[in-house]
């Protein structure tokens, strides 16, 4: 029987290995991940002893690694071979995250932000006014999300440039529930670098572009409680809500962390004056209700954020 992972745990080795299995050290969310005690004692929390898998196959190899002798025909993952995963893919992001920016002449620096502004103009032009599958704008948003690596690299400050899109972006998705989603993870997406103070110091330019953020999850959020029929949109922009407050708490932005538990309650009056003909009104306000009152609660409880 497996146990429940410490949400605050949970949430650090997750961000850590960066939604990433830590074998295909790749598709981050896009691919369903389990995190695996590799002693497989489930009890055993230590971070060190938890690695990051994709549900198939990985995270099934890792599982019969454990059973002593031939299981079945597929192929096993001993615990030795789990660890050497972990800790090369873990060494990799962290060396990532210490990529030092170039020092590039200022001048030579907002050539590079204005090109980016016009390329970035022009894919959240097609993200709004694309209306066909879903793969071209999941491949937008991937693009976009790449930009921030880009910024770490170049010194270009492409995450300000990002922000500004997207909350505009965030005005003008009700009701598209897909891009709703999307936009969330991208807006998360400007601080997977910020693992902790322990990996990553925070500076002004990160606090100042994580104050824009949470503002845009804010309009988000807002048009998705009262707009979207799909409460699947709302469960992910609070997702999102929770792991930025999960930040604030770390980095002890305290001013944040307390703004992160207004806008929640923003976002539940919000959820108030949905409307839908045809159905029951106040059930479907309450489902929505429900689902921001418990990330309320896990906010609370998790990281001590006081009304």
């Amino acid at each position: 029987m497996r146990l429940q992972l410490p949400p605050a745990i949970e949430k650090k080795v997750l961000i850590k290995n960066r939604h990433c299995c830590c074998i295909c050290q790749k598709d981050g969310y896009g691919k369903e991940v389990w995190i695996h005690h590799i002693d497989g004692n489930n009890s055993n929390n230590v971070l060190s002893n938890l690695a990051v898998l994709c549900v198939s196959p990985h995270a099934s190899q890792a599982d019969a690694g454990l059973v002593p002798g031939k299981v079945g025909s597929g192929k096993k993952l001993s615990p030795d071979e789990v660890r050497e995963f972990k800790k090369i893919w873990e060494r990799k992001i962290e060396e990532e995250n210490k990529i030092k920016t170039q020092k590039i002449p200022i001048q030579n620096r907002k050539q590079i932000e204005i090109l980016y502004v016009f390329e970035i103009n022009k894919i959240k032009n097609e993200i709004l006014s694309y209306e066909g599958k879903s793969n071209f704008i999941k491949e937008k948003f991937n693009y976009l999300d790449q930009l921030v690596l880009e910024e770490l690299i170049s010194g270009a400050r492409i995450r300000k440039i990002l922000i500004k899109a997207y909350d505009e972006m965030s005005y003008q998705l009700i009701g598209q529930s897909e891009k709703t989603k999307k936009l969330a993870k991208s807006i998360w997406g400007l601080f997977l670098h910020l693992v902790g103070p322990e990996h990553v110091k925070i500076n002004q330019q990160d606090i100042t572009i994580f104050r824009k953020g949470i503002d845009t999850i804010e309009t988000l959020g807002s048009f998705t409680a009262e707009f979207n029929d799909d409460i699947s949109s709302l469960k992910a922009v609070c997702s999102i809500i929770y792991d930025l407050g999960m930040i604030a708490h770390w980095y002890s932005l305290h001013k944040e962390k307390n703004k992160i538990l207004r806008i929640l309650n923003n976002i539940k009056k919000a959820a108030l004056e949905y409307e839908k003909s045809g159905i029951n009104q106040n059930k479907a306000r309450v489902t929505r209700i429900k689902i921001i009152d418990s990330t309320i609660k896990k906010l609370k409880k998790d990281y001590k954020i006081k009304t």
